[in-house]
C-alpha cells in the first residue's frame, strides 16, 4: 500500500469497457442475469448475451456506443411457451435499458452448429471522457 499523500497508480478502463459495465449493471439492477462471455454462454432455456460495443459517435466530452444485447432461446420457437418466454425476457431487457424496439436475430455458438433463435436489442450508452483525459494528461 502506498503511503498517505503519495501517488497511486491505477489502470483506467477503456470507455468501451465502461459502456459494457454500465449495461451489465443496469440489467443486474433490474434482476436480469446477463453475460458478455460468449465462450461459456449457452442459454437453457433462455439467456442474455451482451455483445461488443460499436463506437457510433464522439462529442467533445463523450463517446457514444451502441451495444447489441441478444436474448437467446435454447429451445426451438415451435411452442407457445418458448415464444412467450423469449418475448417476455426481451420486454424485460428493453424496459431495463430503456430500449423502444427490438428485432429478430439468431446466435450461433461454437458448441452448437445450428443457429439458435434470438431477439436483438440495441442499447445506446454515453461514456464521458473526463476520467480518460485526466489519465492521459498525467501520463504525458
Amino acid at each position: 500500500m502506498a503511503p498517505a499523500g503519495g501517488d497511486v497508480s491505477t489502470t483506467a478502463k477503456h470507455p468501451a469497457t465502461r459502456a459494457l459495465d454500465a449495461i451489465l449493471a443496469a440489467l443486474d439492477d433490474a434482476g436480469i442475469v446477463a453475460t458478455r462471455d460468449a465462450g461459456s454462454f449457452y442459454p437453457q432455456p433462455a439467456g442474455i448475451l451482451v455483445g461488443l460495443p460499436e463506437l457510433t459517435r464522439r462529442t467533445a466530452g463523450a463517446r457514444i456506443f451502441e451495444i447489441p444485447v441478444l436474448v437467446v432461446s435454447g429451445d426451438p420457437l415451435n411452442s407457445e411457451l418458448a415464444v412467450d418466454r423469449i418475448y417476455a425476457l426481451a420486454d424485460d431487457v428493453a424496459l431495463a435499458l430503456a430500449i423502444d424496439a427490438y428485432s429478430i436475430s439468431s446466435w450461433r455458438s461454437s458448441v452448437n452448429a445450428e443457429p439458435l433463435p434470438a431477439i436483438e436489442l440495441a442499447a445506446v450508452v454515453t461514456v464521458t471522457e473526463t476520467a480518460l483525459a485526466l489519465i492521459e494528461q498525467e501520463g504525458s
